[in-house]
């Protein structure tokens, strides 16, 4: 065996594009594709096949390689299971529709809203009580374990994460108001 190879020749990646995707919605209103592309072997006991056509994969769900950098580049199309069909280089790529399909699916998954001002943190007994405004309005939510549940992304942006796994962004810590940094200075 070479060990000279390259990555890009062990893996065979189909990129997804307005020619060979039709991204349409289920009746139930989730996203499914028909692809041009090598059949899809649903058996593991049967061999690959190397005939190219077009074919029903069904619904289909969306993952961002680089959800903070890229929000709409390099989109990872996979199956039920996880299983990867390729990927969508760049969502600009697709027809106007499948866009609409695929950008309103990613915004449900990684829907988090914007942290404007922290108007209250209350610890007790290992959790923190949260009261925040948002780009969506006032919320409230609680944190266990609160310095994991806040993950700097940059030097300024921060995601925090609550018990129920909703996420909430900061873009820039130091643009908040003074009260509003006083009350996650702590935990940076």
């Amino acid at each position: 065996m070479d060990n000279n190879r390259a990555f890009t020749d062990l893996v065979e990646i189909t990129y997804f594009n307005s020619e060979n995707t039709k991204f349409y919605l289920t009746p139930a209103g989730f996203p499914a594709l028909e692809a041009y592309m090598k059949k899809v072997v649903t058996n593991d006991l049967k061999e690959e096949s190397e005939e190219v056509l077009w074919q029903d994969l069904g619904r289909v769900y969306f993952h961002r390689a680089f959800p903070f950098d890229m929000p709409t580049k390099f989109i990872s199309v996979v199956d039920k299971e996880g299983k990867e069909y390729g990927i969508i280089k760049d969502v600009e790529d697709l027809s106007d529709e499948a866009k609409e399909i695929v950008l309103a699916s990613l915004d449900r998954k990684y829907f988090a809203p914007e942290i404007t001002k922290i108007n209250s943190v209350k610890d007790r007994f290992g959790y923190s009580y949260w009261s925040v405004e948002t780009d969506h309005g006032k919320m409230d939510f609680t944190l266990q374990d609160t310095f994991r549940a806040i993950a700097r992304i940059s030097d300024n942006r921060v995601v925090i994460t609550d018990i129920k796994g909703n996420r909430f962004n900061i873009t820039d810590v130091e643009a908040l108001d003074h009260s509003s940094y006083r009350k996650i200075e702590l935990y940076l």
